[in-house]
C-alpha cells in the first residue's frame, strides 16, 4: 500500500498564527495556489482511492489535487479538538505549553493524545486490511500527521508527542 498523505493548503488561521482545531476554516488564495502546487508534483500519481477530513480545508485540497476522483470523507481524519484553545495564537514553538496544557490534555475540549493516535492507528490498519495494494491519497491535518508518525513507527504514546513540521499543501509518502 502507497499512502500520500497532504495537509490541507494554508487558511487565514494558518496566516494568523491561530489554532484551528476542528474550527471548519476554509483555505486562502494561498491556500488554493498551495493545493494547485500539489497536483503538479502528483499528477503523474494513479490514486485508487482518496479520503479526507470532513473539514473544508482538506475536502477542497483533495478536490483540487484529485478533481476526478471520488473524494471519501472519514471522521477519523479530523484535526484534533482543541477546544478553548481553536481561535487562538499559535504557541506551536512554545513546548512548554504544548507538552503541558495540549499534550494529553482531556479537559475543556481538548482530545487527548491517545485518543488521537488510537484514532488514527484504527484507521491505518483498517486501509491495511481493505486496501493492501492500493496507492491512496489521505487529505488532513498538521496534527493528525504528527498522530500517523506513531503508527509507522509502530510505538505507542508518550507525554510528549512527536512533531513532524509539515506545511500547507506539502506531502509525504509511504509504503506499507
Amino acid at each position: 500500500m502507497e499512502l500520500y498523505i497532504v495537509r490541507h493548503g494554508e487558511t487565514g488561521y494558518n496566516k494568523m498564527g491561530l489554532l484551528q482545531g476542528k474550527t471548519n476554516i476554509p483555505l486562502n488564495q494561498k491556500g488554493i495556489e498551495q493545493a494547485n502546487k500539489t497536483k503538479k508534483e502528483l499528477e503523474q500519481i494513479n490514486f485508487d482511492i482518496v479520503v479526507s477530513s470532513p473539514l473544508n480545508r482538506a475536502i477542497d485540497t483533495a478536490k483540487i489535487i484529485a478533481p476526478n476522483n471520488e473524494i471519501l470523507i472519514d471522521e477519523r481524519l479530523n484535526e484534533r479538538a482543541l477546544g478553548e484553545y481553536e481561535g487562538k495564537p499559535s504557541r506551536l514553538y512554545d513546548f512548554e505549553f504544548y507538552d503541558n496544557i495540549l499534550a494529553n490534555h482531556t479537559e475543556k475540549g481538548v482530545e487527548g493524545i491517545l485518543n488521537l493516535i488510537v484514532r488514527v492507528r484504527n484507521f491505518i490498519l483498517e486501509l491495511k486490511k481493505n486496501y493492501p495494494n492500493s496507492t491512496i491519497l489521505l487529505v488532513t491535518h498538521g496534527g493528525l500527521i504528527n498522530a500517523m508518525q506513531y503508527c509507522f513507527k509502530d510505538i505507542w504514546a508518550s507525554e510528549k508527542m512527536e512533531r513532524l513540521r509539515l506545511g500547507n499543501g506539502e506531502f509525504i509518502k509511504y509504503s506499507l
